[in-house]
């Protein structure tokens, strides 16, 4: 088996891969942009997987991502040549929980101005802060990371709903309910917290509509992707302060622009794009990588088998 790797991978993680399946070649390239009649599996972390660059790997069967998100992929092309996709899911769910634990708290604890004020040398107590006790949360994608984050949200004395494109109920929250029945949860949750995967069904699904169903003051965090998230819609909303506040770690284009409305906004809390990135984050990717490296190509022993009907 000879395995394309676009990640760097260091002298000791290929000895371990290696162990795993004695006899693989692992070649480390800068892009897929060279034919390779021989390579068999990609391993990427799917921005650099271009619709052409299938054509290729004519024996290409498998490709690892090392990221839970596989919107930036030719999922068409990838169904029509028949090659097995894998992601990391679950990779990410503790890091990505922290960070919204960490964002409602910016929020609600008023840590830009807390910020601003250290910066300026001024002591005042007098801004207004809030708890996140007795406050409602509705977790918009209650898969993997968003059962994480209810947990976390749980146990700080708030009460979770969840919105999942697939229904299902799950201990961590006092219901989950399916896309049709958001509005009534949106219009009741002090938090909305959107932690999606991006399909065709997703897209700007936060939009004008979405955000009027919202309780007014309510707080937003995006950790999805920002194509979710009708931009020009929240802006003005967050402008009129229909959303009291907002915390957002993704944003439909990245590097965000320096001319964008969002940097100016004293009631935005900006991140760029790290909820899912810890010094721990790399291990539990590779470890997913490990796993269906010892079980492949036994597809009914892999993990993280990407839905392409789903698109996740």
């Amino acid at each position: 088996m000879k395995i394309l790797s676009s990640i760097k991978i260091s002298d000791d993680l290929l000895e371990r891969l290696l162990a795993i399946r004695p006899g693989t070649r692992i070649v480390q390239v800068r892009d897929f942009t060279e034919a390779d009649p021989e390579a068999d599996v990609l391993l990427t972390y799917g921005w650099d997987i271009k619709e052409d660059t299938i054509n290729l790997y004519p024996n290409l069967k498998w490709i690892q991502t090392l990221s839970a998100g596989v919107d930036m992929l030719p999922l068409n092309r990838l169904v029509s040549r028949g090659v097995m996709l894998t992601n990391v899911k679950g990779a990410h769910k503790i890091q990505m929980a922290e960070h919204v634990i960490w964002s409602m708290l910016m929020l609600l604890r008023r840590g830009n101005t807390f910020v601003s004020q250290q910066e300026q040398k001024i002591f005042s107590a007098k801004p207004k802060i809030s708890e996140m006790y007795g406050k409602s949360v509705c977790i918009v994608g209650a898969g993997t990371i968003g059962k994480e984050i209810a947990k976390r949200c749980g146990a700080f004395g708030m009460t979770v709903y969840g919105v999942s494109l697939h229904g299902g109920q799950d201990q961590a929250f006092e219901k989950i309910v399916p896309l049709e029945e958001m509005p009534g949860i949106l219009a009741v949750s002090d938090v909305v917290v959107v932690v999606l995967p991006l399909t065709p069904e997703t897209k700007e699904l936060v939009n004008a509509d979405f955000i009027h169903q919202m309780k007014d003051g309510a707080l937003f965090i995006n950790v999805a992707r920002g194509q979710v998230v009708d931009e020009d819609s929240l802006i003005e909303a967050l402008k009129s302060k229909k959303i009291a506040a907002a915390a957002l770690d993704v944003f439909r284009k990245e590097p965000l622009p320096e001319d964008s409305p969002f940097w100016e906004l004293d009631n935005v809390f900006l991140t760029p794009h790290i909820g899912g990135r810890t010094v721990q984050t790399s291990e539990r990717m590779w470890e997913v990588f490990q796993t269906n490296l010892a079980k492949y190509p036994d597809s009914g022993q892999m993990i993280n088998i990407v839905d392409y009907r789903a698109g996740y």
